[in-house]
């Protein structure tokens, strides 16, 4: 769609907003100015009530309403009844205090919620694709709507920078326990993540897990896996036999430990599977130098793109130069999704910190600088 670069919103009260949105811009941030972070692009206090409608007068592109992508910091729930008459593509929330929420009958497609210091119990939307908990988990109850399917579980638990750390786990979410498929990302030189907590899930038939690993001899117990995925994993010990899985049909490791990438092909040799793949044996130094990045998850062209130039910027003699560059690199890499933008500005934070410069002002080049 076409729109001016100045939109006028109605979201505290008539014409409250005047907000400006760079041509092609799909998302769009509503919260508030928090130390440290980039300005969201409407400014709104955490507790006052939005007219989510406001949003109504945005024409369809593509079966969806503009803005295709929400990000919202704040306790207002009026959003998930609005959505029953206005699909929203995806939704990303950060309550600031404790929320119950009902998304029972809410139409998001993708829903994320990130947990810093406040709690959420909600009902999850009935035909959700997917669902993604970020950071302290210990605060997160939910459950599937009465009819409705669970979606696909993500879920990023915040994790120590202690290697030596008790394992991260995931909290107990018994009403999910018809959950298929469920990604669990750590970082590989974080605190590890216990795989016994995913045996609350009996029912999974697909797993993909990214990072420091442990007890994932536990997998031997989910007996229906018919797909299972490994990337950035530098430790792969007590990981069960291939043959353990008797329904498998696909397995994918990437950026793993040597060692046991050889014994994976050998396995695969020995017993094929119809989809499998095992790429990127790696010796321990090279997680140490590479996987302090935070490109892990990205697709493979895009991480080494980025890695060359966190690198060069890295190596600039100029801060500014160098992370100004970095962000344009960035800008010319195709669909940065939101926690890649996430990412982007974690690497300017790293780059920032070896500089010796203030993070406030090389996070101030990264957001004029960026159109993702």
């Amino acid at each position: 769609m076409v729109r001016p670069e100045n939109i006028q919103l109605s979201l505290t009260g008539p014409a409250s907003h005047l907000i400006e949105v760079p041509p092609g811009q799909g998302s769009l941030s509503i919260g508030p100015v928090v130390p440290g972070a980039a300005e969201p692009d409407v400014v709104v206090g955490p507790d006052d009530v939005l007219d989510w409608t406001a949003f109504d007068a945005f024409p369809r592109s593509a079966g969806y309403h503009w803005p295709r992508e929400l990000r919202y910091q704040g306790n207002d729930v009026g959003f998930l009844a609005w959505s029953h008459r206005r699909r929203i593509e995806q939704f990303h929330w950060v309550p600031t205090t404790l929320v119950t929420a009902d998304a029972g009958v809410a139409r998001i497609d993708h829903l994320t919620v990130t947990l810093r210091g406040a709690g959420l119990k909600i009902v999850l939307p009935p035909a959700a694709s997917t669902f993604t908990a970020k950071g302290d988990l210990s605060r997160l109850r939910a459950e599937t709507a009465p009819g409705g399917t669970c979606p696909h579980l993500y879920f990023y638990p915040d994790t120590s920078t202690s290697r030596d750390a008790a394992p991260s786990e995931l909290p107990p979410l018994p009403a999910l326990g018809e959950a298929t498929s469920v990604y669990v990302g750590v970082k590989p030189l974080r605190q590890p993540f216990d795989c016994a907590s995913l045996l609350q899930f009996p029912q999974l038939t697909m797993v993909r897990l990214s990072g420091r690993l442990t007890n994932l001899k536990a997998l031997a117990e989910l007996s229906h896996l018919r797909r299972v995925q490994l990337v950035d994993c530098p430790d792969l010990t007590g990981l069960p036999a291939l043959t353990t899985w008797p329904e498998l049909r696909d397995f994918e490791a990437s950026n793993i430990d040597a060692a046991a990438g050889r014994d994976l092909r050998q396995q695969l040799k020995d017993h094929p599977l119809p989809q499998a793949s095992v790429a990127g044996l790696r010796a321990a130094g090279w997680f140490e130098r590479d996987q302090a990045l935070p490109f892990g998850a990205w697709p493979a062209a895009s991480a080494r793109r980025a890695t060359k130039a966190f690198r060069a910027a890295e190596a600039a003699d100029d801060p500014e130069k160098g992370i100004r560059a970095f962000v344009h690199a960035i800008n010319e890499l195709p669909g940065i999704d939101a926690l890649e933008r996430e990412d982007a500005g974690e690497a300017v934070i790293l780059l920032a910190a070896r500089a010796k410069i203030s993070k406030d002002r090389a996070l101030s080049w990264f957001d004029a600088d960026r159109d993702f």
